[in-house]
């Protein structure tokens, strides 16, 4: 089902083409130039090729900041880094992955992002955690493992730890869809919105 309105920023034939194969980006317009994304209605899907883009200079980020609010921005950058990750992230970018990634990982990015939750790797997760957990204090673990039974509880580390619903799937031995099930149940629970969210209480740092 494509995506009511979307657009994928970039020069690249090739970069378009992998990103429209996938289903809500279908219809997807196409543009290299980003003042196109403020032509766009309020909560577009919004693919960033950095290739053309780059990381903006300190002097063009309030309007980024200003987009990241306004709409689902996903930045697909061909060479990943961390440090690249996090500037996007504080821009306000709800997904960071590399723009070479299989269509399988493509349309589990996609599917992250417009169900509202936050997409980056497990690397970058893992960073996030330590930076804000740098500044941080002991997690009570009674308190949000209590209000879940023993295999949600292993879902929500497993997710905390950064494992794709498929790998978590492969792992307990359940399908993807269960997996699914059992996060919506856990973010009911414990009044989380997304993984990042959850991880960061698992963790003690929210």
């Amino acid at each position: 089902m494509s995506h009511a309105s979307s657009l994928i920023l970039t020069t690249s034939d090739a970069t378009f083409e992998r990103f429209r194969h996938q289903s809500p980006l279908n219809r997807a317009m196409r543009s290299a130039d980003s003042r196109d994304i403020d032509t766009l209605p309020a909560r577009s899907l919004v693919v960033i090729d950095l290739d053309l883009a780059r990381t903006p200079p300190a002097s063009q980020q309030a309007s980024w900041r200003a987009r990241g609010i306004a709409h689902r921005l996903i930045v697909a950058s061909k060479n990943p880094s961390d440090d690249e990750g996090l500037i996007w992230l504080d821009l306000g970018a709800a997904g960071y992955c590399h723009a070479l990634a299989s269509d399988a990982t493509l349309r589990q990015v996609l599917d992250v992002v417009i169900s509202g939750e936050l997409w980056v790797g497990r690397s970058l997760m893992n960073r996030l955690l330590k930076g804000v957990g740098s500044r941080t204090h002991q997690v009570n673990t009674a308190r949000w493992a209590e209000q879940l039974t023993p295999r949600e509880q292993e879902v929500a580390r497993r997710v905390a730890e950064g494992e794709s619903n498929l790998t978590i799937s492969q792992a307990l031995g359940i399908t993807e869809r269960t997996v699914k099930a059992h996060l919506t149940t856990i973010f009911e629970k414990i009044q989380m919105d997304d993984r990042l969210h959850l991880a960061l209480k698992i963790h003690g740092i929210r």
